[in-house]
């Protein structure tokens, strides 16, 4: 019951995302961003807080404290690193497309609407994600 919560919880905050940012590009005005950039607040709480409450929750239930043919255990802080660097990776690459997308639009509209692309692809995502019972 728990993780299905965080499962709602996680892809309703990229779907409102999505929602928020694809109106932000479509209204192109001031109160327009006023109004919906609380939704990157909610985004980026959930973002930088479910991933590690996931990893807190499997280590301890005991899913991944498995023997690997070596014979070592994987730590929580091997995990919790591997999101984390995930995390910023994503960000980089972004940071290195974006203006080669902005460019090829001719407008900076379409920042916000490849964020609502790619949170929507991230709601997607998460419905792959192991959840477990």
């Amino acid at each position: 019951m728990f993780f299905e919560s965080i499962k709602r919880v996680y892809i309703g905050s990229q779907l409102i995302y999505a929602i928020g940012m694809l109106l932000m590009g479509y209204l192109r005005h001031r109160i327009a961003v006023i109004i919906f950039s609380p939704v990157a607040g909610i985004l980026y709480s959930t973002l930088f807080t479910i991933p590690y409450l996931l990893i807190s929750k499997y280590y301890t239930s005991n899913i991944f404290n498995q023997l690997n043919t070596d014979g070592q255990i994987r730590g929580i802080g091997t995990d919790v690193a591997v999101v984390s660097s995930m995390v910023f990776l994503a960000q980089l690459v972004l940071s290195l497309t974006m203006g080669a997308f902005i460019h090829l639009a001719g407008s900076t509209v379409i920042v916000t609407i490849l964020a609502s692309i790619l949170s929507t692809c991230g709601a997607i995502a998460a419905t792959h994600v192991l959840y477990p019972d």
